[in-house]
């Protein structure tokens, strides 16, 4: 579920050295892929994807930088940082957006998906070069005293991913996107596919909802997409309502929704079965609620 995305913001190392010619100023494809030795084809498959990625502009065999504020920051980076390519590229620069604040292994393995042993190998990598430090309790963050320009990069990049995005309108929150879709809340009525919430309406469970929820493109979207959806919505905007939400319309649903894997599903699995988790509702307050839709647990 967390795949898409991930794969939209991670680059590739000839990707990363694509930017890096054009950061120091050599802009023609076919001089790029003289420089850095690779076939031509290769460099145009690269190309599509960062254009794809909004990264670039392409035009008559010239790249163009797109005037963003964290493309502007990367390509200050990789100028001045010319080794940073092997760190950054594949899953490195999700990781590291995922230790611009303190976490540990388990942690950032249960925000991205990523298994322990890419984690592990992209941390000792910053590490080596001192990008990242470990913390107490196990944790690990992004060295800011000396890497100040790479945690801004981060920063505005992460800033930019989760708030930007030319199918929708500026005063949407995005919750997940990629190439071909997005969710993304939206107060006005606006002609796209309504999800999450505020779908729940339609199997069984009125809300009343200060904001509405969508998908593009339209489609008929299936109980489960709905559910993957309010999945995206509460890992950004994550409260007790909202997880409760997502309990009753597991339980009203559970039959046609096991097939589904995510970490908030697997804590309220545990409540469901006795445990308390903190940010998580209780049994107890979720039995309350599921009786007014009148839902057995």
């Amino acid at each position: 579920m967390i795949c898409d995305i991930m794969e939209y913001m991670q680059l590739s190392e000839t990707e990363l050295k694509i930017l890096q010619q054009i950061a120091n100023g050599n802009t023609d494809i076919k001089k790029i892929a003289e420089k850095l030795d690779r076939d031509i084809s290769r460099i145009y498959r690269s190309k599509n994807k960062l254009v794809e990625k909004n990264f670039l502009e392409f035009s008559q065999s010239t790249f163009k930088p797109k005037k963003i504020t964290h493309i502007t920051l990367f390509l200050q980076l990789l100028i001045k940082h010319p080794n940073m390519v092997n760190l950054l590229s594949g899953s490195g620069i999700l990781l590291l957006i995922e230790l611009l604040h303190p976490k540990t292994v388990e942690e950032v393995e249960s925000e991205t998906e990523f298994k322990k042993s890419i984690i592990y190998k992209k941390i000792k990598q910053a590490i080596n070069i001192s990008a990242v430090i470990p913390k107490e309790k196990h944790k690990y963050v992004i060295n800011e005293k000396i890497w100040k320009d790479l945690k801004d990069f981060l920063v505005e990049y992460k800033k930019h991913e989760e708030t930007t995005d030319s199918r929708i309108p500026a005063n949407s929150n995005i919750y997940y996107k990629n190439k071909e879709e997005i969710v993304f809340s939206n107060n006005a009525d606006l002609d796209a596919t309504l999800t999450g919430f505020s779908s729940y309406e339609k199997h069984g469970i009125k809300l009343l909802l200060t904001t509405n929820y969508y998908y593009l493109p339209k489609k008929t979207l299936t109980i489960q997409d709905i559910l993957k959806h309010s999945l995206y919505i509460t890992q950004k905007d994550k409260n007790i309502r909202n997880l409760t939400f997502i309990c009753l319309f597991f339980l009203k649903n559970k039959n046609d929704l096991l097939s589904i894997k995510h970490p908030i599903l697997n804590k309220i699995k545990q409540i469901l079965k006795g445990k308390n988790i903190q940010g998580y509702p209780t049994l107890e307050e979720i039995k309350e609620k599921a009786e007014v839709y009148d839902i057995r647990i």
